[in-house]
């Protein structure tokens, strides 16, 4: 077995690292890729995005302004990560071959699986950490340094816990075929694409797809059909997963030994972790509002036969609820329920709509402990502060899967107490589990393909989801029981291998899944399976229980006390947690971007759905008193004409800012609000609207710094249309150093609408008005959600809280205004109002008119200004700011409660979110980019009313019009950059675009093919995929490379790595 391999060159000026192909090297005809730092991008605003260039040049005219770097060749790039100030390209080094998946085919030629050894990390702007890349440096510090050492001149590569996380040897790559796929899926891409080995990585099981997001989009939207399966063919980018490979060989032995050669089997188990929610055991546990779970894994078993292919898939993962779990519990273990029913089951339903559109059926097998008495889940929980038990957890599960009300047919549900049935060692008991789903695990089926006509003989019509508290060993022991039924049903069935080979394959089979167990609880717990024995044998002995015994121990240290620096790097490779504070967002440089921007805004345009949202946002300063049962009144009270779809609650001084809160912030104050306000608006809602009133709200998330807290309730109608929801925390105290200052930020996606709500707490004192500008600007730039995104970059932006903007006034002054109702006189000496005129703070934010009364300092309990000896002057401290193209504020507003020193207030906002069919918006931007391969095709040469969707899904045989200009465009300057001008991208072409290709395109976006649920579905029928003999290849345009030199007097010689 052979990987594709590259020699690894670089450019010092400017600084670029170049991948070429081993076979290249001596091809005058041959071209590599280089990846650098683009040095001007074309990125005006201030995100402080990198922009990174790729691009394909020839070996003969541009490799020799690079140079070797003397090491192995490498087998391709894992990805592209800015980390720390500096952008860093992942290569992988070493890797080990495992096995060939279609040894028994021929047909389909050579399958290899490697696994990932080694990955170092080269900064793509210097040049320092180069020499950690060589196999020896002669006279260095370390003369016996290998490759991947991570120290040198005591020169350490900041890259070194992340090259070593991939290095760990958990995850594998194949250069030809996709792995990320099971046997059928890739089927299934191939009958969509109309194109056999169609490369499709699925990005849910593609572990790098967020560090491969940079070549991807090179790969689809600078290349064309040709370009693009060269770039796929060559293996440039590499498509990572992570779990397990195992193998097996049945039956070898040679022929004439009482054995044919076709009484051989190869046994192969996949297992593919998800990167939706990847993590640690005690830091990642439930589900989040994308639907992903922890430690979600599909195992695939493959049999190959000389006759047949045979292929299985389970998955595996967390409950998919929101819950959490402490780490070091001493006899509890006892778990927390973190959302109500209402606020927890459209993410269930995401999960199981994914599983759903992959699988088509669902059989739900818990595993949890049951409790006694199995009753209807009535509870809406909204703060857990005792914690539930595991059973309690199941009955939660069960309750959201019959909130779902789907058809059995398509979710069935199974509970078994595994603990408990097989107490004692009785572990021939899983079979009463086995008779209880018999009837649906014979429904689902499986994958078979016959080896000489390539026909599909069975198709696997539905998946068994197992879970317990971690999926991992009570899972991975009742999975290879079912595995080992379904393969040996199969393999009586169908005969395709001796009597003695298949009882081979069911004994190796075992062993596979106890290997597996082993792998997945490493990834996730930190050490191998327990009862690894039982998965392996279905026996358990002495020597098990003290390995067990070992085990958790072993784990109880790893994840109390190491797990938190390994899920920081998992953070970082994936982009999400905390990553976004030290990774900037990695663009590609596309000098195509701001063409298509304006015609793919002009397209959604005419197909995006359009509708007003209303919201309630309050900031409340509590001055640190808990809740003691004291009348709300009309504080939350809504108006019967419109009902707020969510509502947002800032909170400040949620509990008092001394030493002890800022050390150990003290939750109990926000939990008892959480339930309190949780009643409260249901009730307001209902008093309201009366009988109208339908629907709850529910508490979706909240946070809390110290003091400052943000709670965020929506409304049951709007829950399915919120996603990507995280809350974030920014320190401002003492220079960032403590909490008693700063804000909790809010992120979410309201379809297609992105939203920021931050709820802030700012430097305090009359005259701190330099110090209150920085928290704000130091909150604005510092504080970064997944994937580098500022609160600026939002579609709507608002800012509530305790903002500690005071009046410029003597006290005595302000209040005779005050008791004159003046106002707005008042206001005229308004800190913050003077500052934004001066454009200090929050440039391009609004403030509707204030007409009520300021909001601070008050006697607490009562409605008396500041009585003390500081008689501080009465101030509006407490506002309410918002950004975004056509906001409107219905009404702003303060409420009379005496609660704190503070008046809370609200205001009702009235704003439009857009949805977007993600289908069709990635439809039209292939095709727009495909338009600008087919020949320069502009805004400017368009005809105005020229629809581009209706060209983009209409007939195959429509022609483009193309205006072909052979001619150079003028130069670039300062303020002209020649591919834009009026929008037209014009490029020499190796000959002019005759028409409309035919050629289709890779489709990763294409809707499911209506063969798999007729023809594909029934076990004799078969489906074959037919070449698609008119395809026409479309040229990509030629590359006026910069370095190449035209003079016929220098002699090409290529210099080899030694």
């Amino acid at each position: 077995m052979e990987a594709k391999q590259f020699f690894l060159y670089v450019r010092s000026q400017p600084r670029a690292i170049a991948l070429v192909p081993v076979h290249a090297i001596s091809d005058p005809n041959g071209e590599f890729m280089s990846v650098g730092v683009a040095r001007n991008s074309t990125s005006t605003d201030n995100t402080g995005d990198v922009r990174i260039s790729i691009n394909m040049h020839s070996v003969e005219k541009v490799l020799r302004y690079y140079s070797p770097l003397d090491i192995e060749p490498i087998y391709g790039s894992a990805g592209i990560l800015d980390y720390q100030g500096d952008t860093y390209m992942f290569l992988i080094t070493q890797a080990q071959p495992l096995c060939d998946l279609y040894g028994h085919n021929e047909r389909m030629g050579c399958r290899p699986v490697f696994r990932v050894t080694q990955v170092m990390a080269l900064s793509l702007t210097d040049t320092l950490y180069d020499a950690l890349a060589y196999r020896r440096m002669p006279g260095a510090m370390y003369d016996d340094m290998g490759p991947g050492d991570n120290d040198i001149y005591g020169v350490s590569n900041p890259c070194a816990s992340m090259c070593g996380f991939l290095g760990n040897g958990a995850f594998y790559f194949s250069p030809v075929f996709d792995l990320t796929r099971s046997l059928q899926s890739q089927r299934m891409c191939e009958i969509s694409a109309n194109e056999p080995g169609v490369f499709d990585p699925d990005p849910k099981f593609q572990w790098n797809n967020t560090l491969l997001q940079v070549l991807t989009d090179y790969r689809i939207h600078m290349c064309g059909s040709v370009e693009r399966r060269t770039f796929d063919s060559a293996g440039f980018a590499v498509s990572l997963i992570e779990g397990a490979v195992e193998v097996h060989y049945a039956g070898q032995h040679p022929a004439g030994n009482g054995r044919s050669a076709s009484a051989r089997a190869g046994v192969f188990l996949i297992s593919r972790s998800s990167s939706m929610r990847s993590g640690m055991r005690f830091l990642t546990r439930g589900i989040d509002d994308e639907g992903g779970v922890a430690n979600e894994v599909e195992t695939e078993i493959i049999i190959t036969t000389p006759t047949c292919m045979f292929s299985h898939v389970q998955v595996r993962g967390s409950i998919p609820v929101f819950w959490t779990q402490e780490g070091f519990q001493i006899g509890s273990h006892r778990v927390h329920i973190t959302r109500s029913a209402t606020a927890t089951l459209p993410a269930t339903k995401r999960h199981f709509a994914d599983l759903l559109a992959r699988y088509k059926r669902v059989l739900a097998v818990n595993l949890l402990k049951q409790s006694a008495l199995q009753g209807e889940f009535t509870g809406v929980l909204v703060a857990d502060p005792v914690g539930s038990s595991e059973s309690d957890l199941g009955t939660f599960y069960r309750a959201m899967i019959d909130a779902m009300a789907l058809p059995k047919l398509l979710i069935d549900y199974a509970a078994f107490d595994y603990n408990g049935e097989v107490k004692g060692g009785r572990f021939e008991r899983v079979n009463m589990l086995l008779r209880q789903i018999s009837s649906t695990l014979g429904s689902h089926q499986f994958y078979l393909v016959a080896n000489d006509s390539n026909s599909i003989l069975s198709m696997q019509r539905g998946v068994v989801r197992t879970n317990c508290i971690d999926c991992l060993d009570r899972t991975n022991v009742v999975q290879s029981v079912i595995s080992r039924t379904i393969v040996g049903e199969f393999l009586s069935q169908t005969r395709v291998v001796t009597s003695t080979t298949a009882d081979s394959v069911l004994e190796g089979l075992g062993r596979l899944w106890a290997a597996n167990g082993n792998s997945i609880s490493r990834l996730y717990a930190g050490t191998g399976a327990l009862k690894s024995d039982v998965t392996a044998s279905g026996k358990s002995g002495w020597a098990g229980f003290l390995s067990d015994a070992s085990k958790s121990i072993s784990r109880l240290m790893q994840n109390n006390f190491q797990d938190k620096g390994k899920q920081n790097t998992i953070d970082t490779l994936l982009g999400s947690g905390d990553s976004a504070l030290v990774c900037r967002p990695v663009l590609l440089h596309d000098p195509y971007e701001s063409v298509v921007a304006a015609e793919l805004e002009r397209e959604l345009a005419r197909v995006s759905r359009r509708d007003s949202i209303h919201v309630m946002l309050c900031t409340y300063n509590l001055h640190g008193n808990p809740y003691c049962g004291e009348p709300l009144g009309s504080w939350l009270a809504m108006e019967g004409d419109v009902r707020p779809d969510f509502i947002a609650i800032g909170f400040q001084e949620v509990v008092n800012l001394d030493v002890q809160s800022v050390i150990a912030a003290d939750t109990t104050n926000r939990r008892v609000w959480e339930q309190v306000l949780s009643a409260e608006i249901n009730v307001q809602h209902r008093k309201a609207f009366g009988r109208r009133a339908s629907g709850e709200y529910a508490l979706v998330s909240s946070e809390q710094l110290v003091g400052v807290s943000l709670l965020f309730f929506a409304h049951e109608a709007l829950l399915p249309r919120i996603h990507g929801l995280q809350m974030i925390k920014c320190k401002t105290g003492m220079a960032g150093m403590t909490g008693n200052k700063g804000c909790v930020a809010m992120h979410m996606m309201l379809d297609d609408t992105s939203i920021c709500i931050v709820a802030a707490h700012l430097a305090a004192g009359t005259t701190n008005v330099a110090e209150r500008n920085a928290d704000f600007h130091s909150i604005r730039t510092g504080a970064r959600f997944r994937r580098g995104k500022h609160i600026d970059e939002h579609d709507y932006s608002f800012w509530l809280g305790d903002l500690n903007y005071r009046v410029d006034l003597p006290s005595d002054q302000a209040r005779r205004l005050i008791s004159q109702q003046q106002v707005q006189s008042l206001m005229m000496y308004d800190q913050l109002g003077m500052q934004m005129a001066a454009g200090k703070v929050f440039r391009e934010y609004a403030e509707a008119q204030i007409e009520f009364l300021p909001t601070y300092k008050y006697d607490c309990g009562t409605d008396t200004y500041d009585t003390s000896e500081k008689m501080r002057v009465p101030s509006w401290t407490d506002r309410i700011m918002y950004k975004g193209k056509g906001i409107e504020c219905l009404k702003y507003y303060r409420d009379e409660i005496r609660f704190s020193d503070h008046k809370p207030v609200m205001a009702r906002m009235k704003f439009d979110v857009v949805s977007v069919d993600k289908t069709l918006k990635r439809l039209i931007t292939r095709r727009l980019y495909a338009r600008r391969h087919a020949g320069g095709h502009s805004v400017a040469s368009a005809a105005a009313d020229e629809k581009l969707i209706d060209w983009a899904v209409g007939s195959e045989n429509e022609k483009i019009n193309v205006d072909f200009k052979p001619k150079m465009p003028p130069p670039s300057s300062d303020t002209q950059a020649w591919w834009d001008k009026d929008g037209l991208l014009v490029r020499k072409h190796l000959v002019p675009n005759d028409g409309a290709s035919t050629a289709k395109c890779l489709n990763p976006f294409a809707p499911a093919v209506s063969a798999y649920d007729a023809a594909a579905m029934t076990p004799d029928s078969s489906i074959k995929i037919q070449p698609n003999n008119n395809h026409k290849p479309e040229l990509l345009d030629t590359y006026d490379d910069p370095f190449a030199d035209t003079g016929e007097d220098i002699s090409w010689e290529p210099i080899k790595p030694q």
